[in-house]
């Protein structure tokens, strides 16, 4: 067994019961980490992550967490009406566009050219803002070269 597939079958359920404490160790796994201390060292982290979360979902968060997390929802901005149409309004306006131009690049008439484009073009859409803020930070920001 490699590295790479020790780690990928590291959260199959037979892996996970193991890691419970509820069976045993599945014996291709067993013999890897027995030759690979890496490995080995990502298996007992395993451990201690499903150790971790097990204990995390029996006790309830404490009250300084939770007046904290309604404050956080409380205070939050929201945009208006206005701009939540318009955000509605670019997204389908970007989507409509994303299709047409399927249409006149692949010229397939499937659910999916009507779909994906659809999809892409309104994420596109909703990122536009975030893409663009980032955009502009990074060309304010001054070039260090290394």
């Amino acid at each position: 067994m490699t590295c790479e597939a020790f780690l990928d079958r590291l959260y199959d359920d037979d892996a996970r019961a193991a890691q419970r404490g509820q069976g045993p160790v599945p014996t291709d796994m067993a013999g890897h980490m027995f030759v690979c201390e890496v490995c080995r060292a990502a298996f007992d982290a395993a451990v201690a992550d499903e150790a971790l979360l097990a204990t995390a979902l029996l006790h309830p968060p404490s009250p300084a967490w939770r007046a904290e997390v309604l404050r956080q929802i409380t205070h939050a901005a929201r945009p208006s009406w206005t701009q939540r149409i318009a955000t509605v309004n670019e997204v389908v306006a970007w989507g409509i566009l994303g299709v047409a131009a399927s249409h006149i690049l692949l010229g397939e008439v499937t659910t999916a050219a009507y779909v994906m484009p659809f999809c892409t073009a309104g994420t596109a859409a909703l990122l536009h803002t975030s893409l663009e803020k980032q955009w502009t930070v990074l060309i304010r920001r001054p070039f260090r070269w290394v």
